[in-house]
């Protein structure tokens, strides 16, 4: 997925990562010099009358992540955020990606296009007609990924909860950011731990 035109910061001539963001110097012994020389693309740069389209065009998957959170950050209406990800998500199915490919981008585009609960309620049934119009030969999309985040917040609850009771509620609440970012892997691992451990980091470590 090539950057929109006059979007690549050149890496001519000698300038600081500060001045540039594009370039690293570093002075060795006896006047050597190691550089390291790259482009760089801000997500504002896609976010053009050029850039956009070529997104859309893309079939690069990352397209629809980039496309996503730059939505996510200029969208502050809840109704046009909204139609924004079920147009995402509509792409997401209209390009083909294996069934993998497409459980994983509804993961993320979910996470950073969040909706109010009223809202989200429609978008989901508007997911369903749309799954059904296209005869997806397996479980809705949706369905499975909700499924997913509910076990995976169900194990963060009963963490928090056995946290609560064996160091206190502060100590929950400290430690509730980390623990709900956490995947079930890490929280069956905490879980597991918590028989042992004498404090939180001692849990967490």
């Amino acid at each position: 997925m090539d950057p929109p035109a006059g979007s690549r910061r050149g890496a001519s001539g000698r300038h600081s990562h500060a001045e540039r963001g594009s370039e690293l110097d570093h002075d060795d012994l006896w006047g050597c010099a190691l550089d390291f020389r790259f482009p760089v693309v801000k997500l504002i740069d896609w976010d053009t009358p050029e850039g956009w389209p070529a997104l859309e065009a893309s079939e690069n998957p990352f397209a629809l992540v980039v496309m996503a959170q730059i939505r996510a950050k200029a969208t502050t209406d809840a109704e046009t955020r909204k139609a924004w990800k079920f147009r995402l998500i509509r792409l997401m199915y209209d390009r083909g990606y294996a069934r993998k490919t497409i459980l994983e981008l509804f993961r993320v585009i979910d996470w950073m296009i969040q909706l109010p609960a009223t809202l989200e309620t429609a978008f989901r049934q508007e997911i369903f007609t749309y799954e059904e119009s296209k005869q997806m030969p397996y479980v809705t999309t949706v369905e499975r990924a909700g499924i997913e985040k509910g076990y995976r917040q169900g194990e963060a609850d009963l963490l928090l909860w056995l946290i609560e009771n064996k160091f206190g509620a502060d100590s929950a609440e400290a430690l509730r950011e980390r623990i709900e970012a956490a995947d079930s892997d890490t929280l069956r691992r905490w879980s597991v731990r918590i028989l042992t451990a004498d404090t939180p980091d001692a849990l967490l470590q």
